[in-house]
């Protein structure tokens, strides 16, 4: 690294023609840069970060760092100093991001009557995704099952209801949970992780299950052999943005392995079960041709058992939040799979039922945030960073730290405005973590980078759009006791409806028991 520092100031003035950056930096990269003037045109576009003991506030810890636009936080773990491109150089652009459903006057009225951080869901929005999953190319019929792991506020339950969905639930809690909001338990399917130990009263109520395991599917026989039962199986392939959005393949714990498809046939035979859906879901991706041969697969293990009138193909429907980021057409992907269903029918005389469970497709772009910037902090001019710090964060929207996800931030004066000029930011949250972080560098959660936006001051709001789908589902709620946000549903008469009040301190508070003091 010394050397390296030593090569770019000893070669700084020398005269150079521009070359496209390179993705790394190593000795063998090195190697085949020409003379010395070329390794500054291609030093003076990375960044280059020495290892660091991982911080536990603020922004990621950089203890030396040249030509900043995007910083990799590395953790301990010997592999020394990490460079990453220049961002601006990456295929991810550099528009203004702009407000998706609120105007600048409605982002400013909701915090002036709501306060911030707060959720603000557009039912238009909702309905409309909602009529689309509705028109998915379908053979001999279709089910939309909303997954509700993606927002289960009971608003956005009735509004799907309404919209002629039912329900996908991961939990047995999840079930009471759609049932208090209107469905009927014949209505909600459930495929989880965790058996629930009272599944057998959800079952008498009409429930539908899907076993993923072997031995979910044991104890389903035990309780009710003759019965009938659907099987989630891992059909071998898997797709998403992330490892962390793939439920398929053999990294993925989702679903019966299909190699163990003797065996589940053989407990299905003890307990006499009768075997009427097949279940399979690979994760999120846009790729048609992967839907197809995933469609392909499953109907291969549906013909395993010749009593299958369901095949439930799952959601993970890629949706693009940034302007850059593919969005996934359900007739597109759809075309090819109720082709399959036709071929299915003159192969074996069956006419199966489609089955879709959407979830980010039906939320994702159907949310803002509305927060405050209640800091703003810099860092220095030489390498540094200037950082707006939000009421908001991980508490919201844990998506970006989890896995790198990019939302659109986008600028409004506190007048209720759109600003004029613009400013490069790096965003981070209000917890005392140094993974809160807002922007962080594409497909890289382990480093920060700059966005540009409308240049806001101490006061300003920024709205995170894209936060329909696992944020408010999927918050690190009450991390730093900060209270859980609100929920405002913008409605068909542009009015905003409260649908989840503020959580208060006591309410964060009512399940803690004192300690006694003879028993400290």
């Amino acid at each position: 690294i010394s050397a390296g520092f030593a090569i770019l100031e000893a070669t700084r003035a020398a005269p150079h023609t521009p070359r496209p950056p390179v993705a790394f930096l190593d000795p063998r990269a090195a190697s085949s840069i020409a003379n010395p003037a070329e390794m500054s045109a291609v030093a003076a576009s990375l960044v280059v970060s020495v290892r660091a003991a991982p911080a536990r506030s603020g922004a990621a810890k950089i203890s030396q760092t040249r030509a900043t636009r995007v910083v990799r936080a590395i953790p301990p773990t010997g592999r020394g100093a990490s460079v990453v491109p220049n961002a601006a150089s990456s295929d991810t652009g550099t528009a203004i991001e702009q407000l998706q459903f609120l105007t600048p006057n409605e982002a400013k009225a909701v915090r002036d009557e709501f306060g911030t951080p707060t959720y603000v869901y557009d039912l238009n929005r909702l309905e409309e995704q909602a009529s689309k999953a509705l028109n998915f190319p379908n053979a001999f019929g279709l089910t939309v099952r909303y997954a509700m792991k993606a927002s289960p506020n009971a608003a956005i339950l009735k509004v799907f209801r309404k919209k002629g969905l039912n329900i996908d639930a991961s939990s047995g809690y999840e079930v009471y949970r759609a049932v208090k909001a209107g469905f009927e338990y014949e209505n909600i399917s459930l495929s989880t992780q965790e058996f629930p130990s009272f599944f057998a009263a959800l079952v008498e109520k009409g429930l539908k299950i899907n076993a993923c395991s072997l031995s979910q599917l044991e104890q389903f026989g035990k309780a009710f052999p003759g019965k009938e039962i659907g099987l989630r199986f891992n059909p071998g392939l898997g797709s998403g943005g992330t490892g962390k959005t793939n439920v398929g393949g053999p990294s993925s714990s989702f679903g019966i392995w299909h190699e163990l498809l003797p065996e589940a046939k053989a407990l299905c035979e003890k307990y006499e079960l009768n075997v009427v859906r097949i279940h399979t879901h690979i994760g999120s991706g846009s790729d048609p041709a992967v839907w197809t041969k995933t469609s392909g697969m499953s109907l291969t293990l549906c013909k395993e058992f010749p009593s299958v009138k369901t095949l439930n193909l799952g959601g993970g429907y890629k949706v693009g939040r940034m302007a850059y980021e593919k969005s996934t057409d359900l007739q597109i992907v759809g075309a090819p799979v109720k082709e399959l269903f036709e071929q299915y029918k003159k192969d074996t005389g069956t006419e199966l039922h489609l089955e879709i469970e959407p979830g980010t497709f039906l939320l994702a772009n159907s949310c803002s945030i509305v927060s405050t910037v209640q800091d703003k902090v810099t860092t220095g001019t030489d390498g540094g960073h200037t950082f707006l710090k939000l009421d908001a964060g991980m508490t919201e929207v844990l998506r970006p730290s989890l896995y790198a996800a990019q939302h659109p931030l986008v600028a409004v004066s506190a007048k209720g405005t759109s600003p004029t000029t613009t400013e490069k930011y790096v965003v981070v949250g209000h917890c005392c973590e140094s993974g809160d972080l807002m922007t962080p560098g594409p497909d890289d959660a382990e480093s920060i980078a700059e966005r540009t936006m409308g240049a806001l001051e101490i006061g300003d709001i920024l709205v995170v759009e894209g936060a329909g789908a696992y944020c408010a589902g999927m918050s690190s709620k009450n991390y730093n006791s900060f209270p859980e946000a609100p929920e405002v549903m913008k409605g068909k008469d542009g009015v905003m409806h409260l649908i989840r009040k503020r959580q208060n301190l006591e309410q964060i508070l009512e399940n803690e028991i004192e300690l006694r003091d003879d028993a400290c």
